[in-house]
């Protein structure tokens, strides 16, 4: 009887050691992907501040400029 508790115990160690693995992992794969979105979310916030930066600093000549540029018919 004492055999039977003993493989008893050792599955269940087993069983509970497969699922405190499979949590663990888990837990790594979520904090990598949480990562990666926070450098994805910096990257997309500094692209948008060049180009707020550049609409920002273009003026009202130099609007009127490229206007006329790209759409007045050509000579």
């Amino acid at each position: 009887m004492t055999r039977l508790y003993l493989i008893g115990l050792i599955c269940t160690i087993i069983i509970g050691a497969y699922f405190y693995g499979m949590h663990v992992g888990n837990s790594k794969c979520k904090i990598q992907n949480f990562q990666n979105e926070i450098i994805l979310m910096k990257e997309n916030s500094n692209q948008e501040r060049i180009i707020n930066d550049k609409v920002y600093k273009t003026g009202v000549g130099d609007i009127r400029r490229i206007l006329h540029d790209k759409y007045s018919i050509a000579e």
